[in-house]
């Protein structure tokens, strides 16, 4: 076998697969355009509370800017064009409300979002590059709160429909969304207890075992507290799951690897679950933030499964950016 002195040893090298290469790419390139349209659009606004509060954000922008930038110019990721350093105008358009702008970056924001857990979800080989893409969407959820809470305040968030019952909620009333969302997250946890109640039946590493225990006793606990608002707000509950779960199939003709990545998707898709949850939930704040406190356990718990998972040797393997294959 022939040894070339123009290649590094891969073992030296810092590993990066091809999807994490196109969501560096892609966040620095969605980070670029918000950055050009707040910096356009601030020439425009008049109310100075939403002045300061973009100017924080443009702050908050350019650092995550500054780490993409300094991630792919290290794994050698190719960048999309930068943007004009920034925009000045004393030209004033009386069609550019402040009501406009805001719903304007309002929606941009919200897309945002979506993008960045897919983006945090699908980097699975480079533990640096994913925390790097989960601090910016743990701060982007931040700064969506903020600007939120500014909309709520001027009074530019549009009202969703009620959630009607016989009997009227006083305070801190339910949209339907709300109602979907809280009927939608207990069947959710009724769907991921069934399902690891079964292979706790199945599974034949101690350590998963463990995992999937602990993974119960979260479940039963979110589902109470989820239970009791639906109940609190007259939400008809789903019908629960067994208490307990019979196996009658021979536990060999399921492997730990099967059931791993069954609630590895699981989890993944809880993520954007919750993302929507945090979106449309917009008027009852207790469970907004009750919604928060769920979307960044599940941000943890992916965290610390996907980690397991890479050690056990169970996670799919992604071609590595770079390399002929």
């Amino acid at each position: 076998m022939g040894f070339s002195i123009f290649k590094k040893p891969r073992g030296k090298q810092e590993q990066l697969d091809i999807q994490e290469a196109f969501n560096l790419w892609n966040a620095l390139r969605v980070r670029y355009n918000s950055l050009e349209t707040i910096q356009l659009f601030k020439n425009f606004i008049h109310d100075q509370d939403f002045n300061l509060l973009l100017a924080k954000f443009i702050i908050t922008w350019s650092a995550q800017i500054k780490r993409y930038e300094t991630t792919t110019a290290k794994l050698k990721v190719k960048v999309p064009k930068r943007p004009p350093r920034d925009f000045k105008s004393s030209f004033k358009l009386n069609e550019f409300t402040d009501d406009l702008i805001f719903r304007r970056v309002f929606n941009d924001m919200t897309a945002e979002l979506f993008f960045l857990a897919t983006a945090y979800r699908s980097s699975t080989t480079n533990d640096n590059v994913r925390q790097v893409l989960r601090e910016d969407l743990k701060s982007h959820v931040d700064d969506f709160e903020v600007l939120y809470k500014y909309g709520k305040l001027k009074g530019y968030m549009d009202e969703p429909p009620a959630y009607k019952t016989a009997q009227p909620v006083k305070n801190e009333p339910l949209t339907t969304s709300e109602a979907f969302h809280l009927l939608d997250h207990i069947g959710q946890r009724y769907h991921q207890l069934q399902l690891t109640q079964l292979f706790l039946g199945f599974a034949h590493d101690i350590e998963f075992r463990a995992i999937l225990q602990q993974g119960e006793a979260t479940l039963k606990k979110q589902a109470k507290t989820l239970e009791d608002l639906a109940l609190k707000y007259e939400v008809p509950l789903p019908k629960q799951p067994p208490s307990s779960i019979s196996v009658r199939v021979e536990p060999e003709a399921i492997e730990d690897r099967f059931m791993y990545l069954t609630i590895l998707n699981g989890i993944q898709n809880a993520i954007d679950l919750h993302i929507r949850a945090v979106i449309e939930t917009i008027r009852n704040d207790g469970l907004r933030k009750l919604t928060f406190e769920l979307f960044s356990d599940e941000l943890d718990l992916h965290e610390v499964f996907l980690r397991y998972g890479k050690v056990k040797g169970w996670i799919n393997t992604v071609p590595i950016y770079g390399e002929p294959l």
